[in-house]
């Protein structure tokens, strides 16, 4: 098998993985004969607080509980792995500093927030169908998220950017940004679907078509009897009356009912808790809390402390830690070992049909991206990242 093809089985491999598909069947068409699944997925969600989005995500697992998490700088040159049609490779510099919680390995997100509040999750759906090869170059699901919370600031620049960049993933993603602009973008045969504004009456998004989710929700939402859906559904439905039920509140109680929400969504309400990492980001604040089920204690992040500047290197840390509160201090230099071991841990977890060599020409092409030291603006004083 020749290096691009098999990087970009690894990279669909990885994409399907990497927005939490378990493998499992897809929902019938016989919604009513469904039943309940303790199986595995995503879930997100976000409220509205005061205009500015309180967002919440799941990893919904049982299995699987390890991930990383980055703090990615500003002023990085990175490139694409894949060339478009016409021969182009993506380029860029990240303008935005952020965290990303990683699942895959290094520069493959599962969702993070960026220092501007542009905040992403993704799921997986494994019926997308992603657009044809064109003139733009590639730039496959979590290394498209990485891309977007290097370079935009808000849902409307992600959208924008459909025109400069084309993601190949088996995934779709619920978007958020500070000012409370929510979005579910999605790839059906073969085309961009973005999901906003009136079109996005329910900012909530699991593991099946955002259209049929929300019929179902709102068939089934009076009568709560969502025992009759699949998980996927079941959790949609959940989130979607959480999201509707909201009220306003102090950010605190926010934030709290956000991991409320989460917790819910993970089957406190069934026989069975999934969720091995829950996450709630506040997109005006910039602190990002973290729980996992292993270490269910909450432990949190302020971006606003943290370096954004490419003249330091990246800095990682395990997200299964026991410390509780403010985890700043456990965050390390970026370590090529510990990401290897991790990205290794994933291929032979997932039993993709890859090599150790392959993946670690990945892992080598990501970690060649070098800080471009003519970007580098600092603003104001101070190591604060909001611009």
């Amino acid at each position: 098998m020749s290096n691009w093809k098999r990087h970009l089985l690894v990279m669909v491999v990885v994409g399907w993985a990497l927005g939490c598909s378990d493998g499992s069947p897809s929902p019938a068409v016989d919604w009513d004969s469904l039943r309940p699944e303790a199986g595995s997925g995503c879930s997100a969600l976000s409220v509205n607080l005061d205009g500015h989005a309180i967002f919440g995500a799941n990893l919904d697992y049982r299995q699987h509980s390890r991930g990383q998490l980055f703090i990615n700088r500003r002023g990085i040159s990175k490139t694409g792995l894949y060339p478009s049609a016409t021969g182009v490779t993506a380029r860029w510099v990240s303008r935005f500093a952020s965290l990303t919680f990683n699942f895959v390995g290094y520069q493959y997100a599962w969702g993070g927030m960026n220092e501007r509040g542009l905040v992403m999750s993704t799921m997986a759906l494994p019926q997308s169908i992603y657009p044809p090869p064109d003139h733009r170059p590639v730039v496959d699901s979590g290394l498209w998220m990485q891309y977007m919370l290097d370079t935009c600031a808000t849902v409307r620049d992600v959208i924008a950017s459909d025109s400069l960049v084309r993601n190949v993933t088996v995934d779709h993603y619920l978007v958020a940004d500070r000012s409370g602009d929510v979005a579910v973008i999605e790839y059906l045969d073969g085309e961009t679907v973005v999901h906003t504004g009136d079109d996005l009456p329910v900012s909530a998004l699991s593991n099946w078509f955002y259209d049929d989710s929300l019929r179902l929700w709102r068939a089934y939402r009076d009568s709560g009897n969502y025992w009759r859906l699949d998980g996927n559904l079941q959790r949609f439905c959940l989130a979607a009356d959480r999201v509707a039920g909201f009220e306003p509140a102090s950010r605190e109680e926010a934030v709290s009912y956000v991991f409320d929400s989460l917790a819910t969504i993970a089957g406190e309400n069934f026989s069975v808790h999934s969720s091995q990492w829950s996450i709630v980001f506040d997109t005006w604040s910039t602190k990002v809390y973290f729980k996992t089920l292993a270490h269910p204690e909450l432990k949190w992040v302020d971006l606003s402390n943290l370096d954004p500047f490419c003249n330091r290197p990246v800095e990682m840390m395990e997200i299964q830690t026991p410390h509780i509160g403010n985890v700043e201090s456990l965050f390390f230099d970026y370590s090529h070992d510990d990401a290897r071991d991790h990205f290794h841990w994933f291929v032979d977890t997932w039993e993709t049909d890859a090599s150790r060599q392959s993946v670690d020409q990945i892992l080598s092409h990501v970690e060649g991206f070098e800080c471009n030291r003519g970007q580098i603006r600092r603003r104001g004083t101070g190591r604060r990242l909001v611009p």
